[in-house]
């Protein structure tokens, strides 16, 4: 495929299509099945329907007018298995329709008009089972280039949770804990605290030292590396609230890329115990310095302009999602189930609800499920209204699948 991609660009370049001096013949194919013949369509177990867009291709223009018919076909769904040692079932047509069946791509053109497939009745699918569907070109006035003539769309109706935000090149701010009252007053005050979430890191070194997950700067921090620190070892810095960096640097404590995990930090500044959980166990616990004063994690709400000098000063030191002193430090990922407690959240707890928890839970302040999917709010599930919102046009992954870690059977 990229020596078919360099060959057209060549004879393009040279101005050889007007020469008609093509060095090799003409194909079809269908546009997604070019970068990836396997398209996995993994969708929450909500959603009634789901679409795709497809056209078809050509490698280069052709002279006359091409018509390309498409359709699924079953059968393919016995060639995939046998690719890939699975046994998955071929979808009832009863569930999938195409705008259309024929497409057209006009002479000097390489492209046809967009066909939509529409999967719909998703609801009467099987949670967690995995179904073919193979749409193919069955027929054309040009051969179809064979490895790029069928996708095959894995669906999967997901008991998992199937949405996320991505951080990479963004960050999440909260404008009502720049304000004084209702909504900052409660993260102000604070004799405990948990930070948790899932978070799937595409790559560590992307910005600088530090990949920011959330949290203040300097004062409250959950983020994954540090100067002179391991890049991918989560790091809790409590600079301004008595526990320091913790814990100190452990290669055995790494992460790995395009991995998802559930990470929660714990401080209770009373006694003083420090705590953080990868996937529901316990990582790394100390006994701190006791915390000399409550945390307060909206401090701009706490002077709201009056003192402009400090207000500049400390304008990133407020509490973000992804962001911490500048605009280097981004989360270069995706995240889930971002949460904020008032208390320090127990092992068992943490365990029994990385995956969703009561938006009215005792202690629990701010709760961003990050399932919207479009635009560019994250809605506040507990009714607090501190929604947050994207620094940049938000980008949603498709095709999430967060695994469960804490299934028992």
């Amino acid at each position: 495929m990229i020596f078919l991609g360099l060959a057209v660009a060549v004879l393009v370049s040279c101005g050889r299509f007007a020469d008609k001096e093509i060095l090799f013949d003409n194909a079809v194919y269908l546009d997604v099945a070019m970068t990836d013949a396997v398209q996995n369509l993994t969708v929450k177990k909500t959603l009634a329907s789901v679409e795709r867009v497809v056209m078809a291709s050509l490698a280069y223009p052709a002279e006359k007018e091409v018509v390309v018919s498409i359709a699924v076909e079953p059968s393919l769904a016995e060639h995939y298995n046998s690719l890939h040692g699975t046994s998955y079932p071929a979808l009832d047509a009863s569930h999938y329709a195409l705008s259309s069946q024929t497409v057209t791509i006009s002479a000097g053109k390489t492209q046809s008009d967009a066909v939509t497939l529409t999967i719909s009745g998703l609801e009467e699918l099987e949670i967690d089972a995995t179904y073919i569907v193979p749409l193919t070109i069955v027929s054309s006035d040009i051969a179809p280039l064979e490895a790029s003539s069928t996708a095959y769309y894995v669906l999967k109706r997901s008991s998992a949770i199937t949405s996320a935000a991505s951080l990479i090149d963004n960050w999440i701010t909260f404008p009502t804990l720049d304000k004084a009252g209702p909504h900052s007053d409660i993260f102000n005050g604070l004799d405990a605290l948990t930070y948790e979430t899932f978070i799937r890191v595409d790559n560590f070194t992307a910005h600088k030292d530090i990949s920011t997950i959330m949290g203040v700067e300097q004062y409250c921090l959950l983020r994954i590396g540090d100067a002179s620190f391991p890049r991918q070892q989560l790091q809790f810095d409590g600079s301004g609230v008595g526990f320091g960096k913790f814990p100190a640097k452990d290669d055995a404590k790494i992460l790995q890329a395009g991995i998802w995990y559930h990470v929660a930090a714990t401080y209770d500044r009373i006694s003083g115990e420090v705590c953080i959980y990868v996937n529901g166990s316990l990582q790394s616990r100390s006994l701190g310095q006791i915390g000399a004063e409550p945390m307060n994690l909206a401090m701009r709400a706490m002077y709201d302009g009056d003192n402009v000098e400090y207000a500049t000063f400390y304008n990133a030191y407020q509490f973000f999602v992804g962001k911490s002193y500048d605009d280097t430090r981004q989360l270069c990922g995706d995240v889930a189930e971002v949460r904020v407690w008032s208390v320090a959240r127990t092992q068992e707890q943490i365990w029994a609800n990385m995956y969703e928890v009561d938006p009215a839970s005792d202690g629990l302040i701010g709760y961003w499920k990050c399932n919207e999917d479009t635009g560019n709010i994250l809605k506040d599930a507990t009714g607090n209204g501190n929604d947050g919102v994207a620094a940049f046009d938000m980008i949603w992954p498709d095709d999430i699948e967060i695994p469960f870690y804490n299934k028992t059977e």
